[in-house]
């Protein structure tokens, strides 16, 4: 799953879509959270993007 082209980007888009996950934290805990979230992007940044293993299980069901 691609989330930026770089750990800049995804953190800004990540924080875009989830950054309401933040709000009622104190200062220390926001700063603790957007660090952890950076070193985990950073961790997935293959220097072409941000990428992430993702999968999907397609389930059909017919009914008799």
């Amino acid at each position: 799953m691609w989330f930026g082209d770089d750990a800049d980007g995804a953190q800004q888009f990540v924080l875009g879509l989830l950054g309401w996950m933040l709000v009622g934290l104190d200062d220390e805990g926001r700063s603790r959270a957007v660090d952890n979230l950076r070193a985990t992007l950073t961790a997935h940044d293959t220097r072409s993007a941000v990428l992430f293993g993702s999968a999907t299980w397609i389930i059909q069901a017919t009914h008799p």
